[in-house]
């Protein structure tokens, strides 16, 4: 939330992309009611049942479309997503008053990514983010959840990313300045993928840190290696295909073990159920200490193949290469500091 002293009330709409896609504001956004601010404007979906509060400025995002009727705004604390859309009449947009301000934030523009061919040796990692929060409980979305606001977290497993192999093929076209913010953890000044509303919406649940820019730094650093269409959205819609498929087969086994300890032959057996014998071969285990437990906190599985709609996920997962056990079991942890 800004100041309103020193706005000036501007249009400031970002021009240069297709008509129908959302567009890219500077500034801020001036509430004039406390209007509803929805994850999703098309479902009106609102986790936490956040509202805009009257005379309150919030940093700006976008536009749905030029001469659209929806404006997404950034609010801080924000359950599942900061990121929520409010209707156009629900207050005003303004922009800095002085025109040659600049800031730090690099933009999309300034990564090119390469022609290739979509990359089809892949590796993906998938958190049980209560234990990853269990050590990180300062990061947003852990705030979040160790306050009970995201039980979703303790049904399923959350997306890290997506990762071609081999390890370190990073950073595909992009410039070194873009490089050094991504290094320097500082992930929300970096370029915001380029993502549909549905992709918006679906990530937002399926990674919760996307509130802590996770998803700009797995584009960034992995995502643009990947190739495909070039875009974000192939990366994270496929991205999505893979995590709904492997929590289909493993995440009944680990909500139903909260609290209690899995073997890694346990899940590599349930992989083995459902995708045929040899996939748990494939499956890494990755572990966390909180002082005194072992605690689960990522799987990391193989897969060779191109993906799309309706691929064998299976089929991917078989054809990759073993990998080694990694962790030999732990605890599924609980929402919440323990």
């Amino acid at each position: 939330m800004k100041s309103l002293l020193g706005l000036l009330i501007g249009a400031g709409l970002a021009f240069g992309m297709p008509a129908h896609a959302q567009q890219k504001l500077d500034g801020w956004f001036i509430a004039q009611e406390a209007c509803e601010a929805f994850q999703s404007k098309n479902n009106l979906t609102n986790p936490g049942g956040m509202r805009l509060l009257d005379s309150t400025a919030y940093d700006m995002i976008g536009i749905n479309k030029i001469g659209g009727d929806w404006y997404q705004v950034k609010i801080p604390g924000a359950p599942v997503t900061q990121d929520r859309w409010v209707a156009k009449s629900c207050g005003v947009h303004v922009v800095a008053a002085d025109p040659d301000a600049t800031t730090d934030v690099v933009t999309p523009g300034e990564i090119t990514v390469p022609d290739g061919t979509e990359a089809t040796d892949l590796l993906i990692a998938l958190s049980w983010q209560p234990a990853f929060c269990e050590t990180r409980p300062s990061k947003t979305e852990c705030r979040q959840i160790n306050d009970g606001l995201l039980p979703i977290t303790e049904t399923q497993l959350s997306l890290h990313g997506l990762w071609p192999q081999p390890n370190g093929n990073f950073y595909c076209g992009v410039p070194e300045a873009i490089k050094q913010v991504d290094k320097q953890k500082r992930w929300m000044d970096l370029p915001a993928p380029e993502l549909d509303d549905d992709t918006l919406e679906r990530l937002a649940v399926a990674m919760p840190g996307v509130a802590s820019g996770l998803d700009r730094h797995e584009w960034i650093k992995h995502g643009t290696c990947f190739f495909g269409d070039r875009n974000g959205d192939e990366y994270f819609d496929d991205s999505l295909i893979v995590l709904d498929a492997i929590n289909g087969a493993v995440a009944n086994l680990l909500s139903g073990s909260v609290g209690a300890s899995l073997s890694a032959n346990d899940i590599k057996g349930a992989f083995d159920t459902a995708f045929g014998a040899g996939a748990g071969d494939r499956v890494q285990i990755k572990c966390t200490g909180d002082g005194g437990r072992v605690l689960i906190q990522e799987l990391r599985i193989a897969l060779l193949g191109e993906i799309t709609e309706d691929v064998d996920i299976g089929a991917l997962i078989l054809a990759a290469d073993p990998q080694t056990t990694g962790c030999n079991g732990g605890i599924i942890d609980p929402v919440g500091l323990q």
